[in-house]
């Protein structure tokens, strides 16, 4: 199955993947309307991307009440029509991946399987691609490191 992975040692926070993202998903070049965030670390001194893990076992599904919330090839998908923006997929996301502007929901969907993010990311900090041992254990500590900033 392919994952999203970010090297964060790579990332120069120039927030082209937020800005690919929010065109693609939005029309318009803005960072805020994206579904990949790109936080920086003062005190540590790197940024690091908040983008949904899409979980194996997703609390955004188990507490849609609406059934917005699907997976289908392996991708968490919203369908719109169904979801009536009560922002409880927000809340429980243990990735703060989940964000809401205004009324809207803002969620990746992997772009349906072609992500624009990793196409404009020109150091290859975001890539997308199958997952090896090594980078499963990578993705869980860098899911523990963030979980423990928050």
């Amino acid at each position: 199955m392919k994952y999203l992975f970010y090297y964060p040692d790579k990332c120069t926070g120039c927030k082209q993947c937020a800005m690919a993202c929010s065109l693609n998903k939005f029309g318009e070049c803005n960072p805020k309307k994206s579904a990949i965030s790109i936080v920086r670390d003062e005190f540590e001194r790197y940024e690091y991307a908040i983008v949904c893990m899409q979980c194996e076992d997703a609390p955004c599904i188990e507490v849609c009440h609406q059934g917005a919330y699907y997976l289908e090839d392996n991708i968490i998908k919203r369908n719109d029509d169904q979801c009536i923006h009560c922002r409880l997929c927000a809340a429980v996301c243990p990735h703060s991946a989940i964000t809401t502007i205004g009324k809207e929901i803002v969620k990746c969907d992997l772009c349906d399987g072609d992500p624009e993010c990793v196409k404009y990311c020109s150091t290859e900090a975001l890539v997308y691609q199958e997952e090896t041992k090594e980078q499963s254990e990578r993705r869980r500590q860098l899911a523990k490191k963030i979980l423990s900033t928050s």
